[in-house]
Parts: structure tokens; C-alpha cells; sequence
């Protein structure tokens, strides 16, 4: 299966459990894994047979930023269920990265992965 990738789409958002959290934007990294079949577009090269990627940035950052989530795991879900309601792909794969989660470690980010596939 063909695959188009969104790598490290950097949206500031408010999401987190404590309320300091969302007193300011911190800045979150998202991946995004698109997966159908790109034959058509390949032969075609036409941007109405594919998935245009600007568009789907902007259908990322607004389901990211439209509300304030306790958990970047509900944010990835609609994420993935945008996508795979706006577009005719088979699976999308979603990673979502909180370099600034209030950790006490000694870490680089924190990340969850979402994947889903059309029923």
C-alpha cells in the first residue's frame, strides 16, 4: 500500500490535565501517515486524484487546535476519524509528541501513536 507522510507538522495548542497547562500554548509534534493507493494520481498527475496535503495539514490543525484536550490521545482520535471520514484512504497512523510534558525525567518527548483503518 502507497503511503503520503506529514513528518514533525509543529502546532501550538493548550492540551494537557493541569490547569497550567492550558494557561499557554505549548508546542506540539505531529506525524501523520496517510495510506491508499496512489496509482491514480501517479498516472494521472492530477492533484484531484490524490490526497492534497496542504489540505489535510490544515484538517490536522484544526481538529488539534479547535478545543482545549486533557489528553493528546482523545486529540489524536478525532484526528484520525477527520481523516478517514474527509478522505477515501484505507489506514492512517497518527503520532503526537510533548517535548515539554511536565515529566520529571530526564527525556527528550513523550509520544502516542494512533492507527486506525477504514471499516
Amino acid at each position: 500500500m502507497d503511503k503520503i507522510s506529514i513528518i514533525n507538522l509543529k502546532v501550538p495548542a493548550r492540551h494537557g490535565v493541569y490547569d497550567f497547562e492550558k494557561d499557554k500554548d505549548g508546542m506540539f509534534e505531529i506525524d501523520v501517515e496517510i495510506y491508499t493507493d496512489l496509482s491514480k494520481s501517479g498516472n494521472s498527475d492530477q492533484l484531484s486524484d490524490t490526497v492534497n496535503y496542504d489540505e489535510a495539514i490544515g484538517v490536522v490543525t484544526k481538529i488539534f487546535q479547535r478545543k482545549d484536550y486533557n489528553l493528546v490521545e482523545a486529540v489524536g482520535e478525532d484526528i484520525c476519524t477527520g481523516l478517514l471520514s474527509k478522505y477515501s484512504i484505507e489506514k492512517v497512523v497518527v503520532r503526537i509528541r510533548k517535548p515539554h510534558a511536565p515529566i520529571m525525567a530526564n527525556l527528550d518527548t513523550v509520544e502516542v501513536e494512533l492507527i486506525r483503518t477504514r471499516k
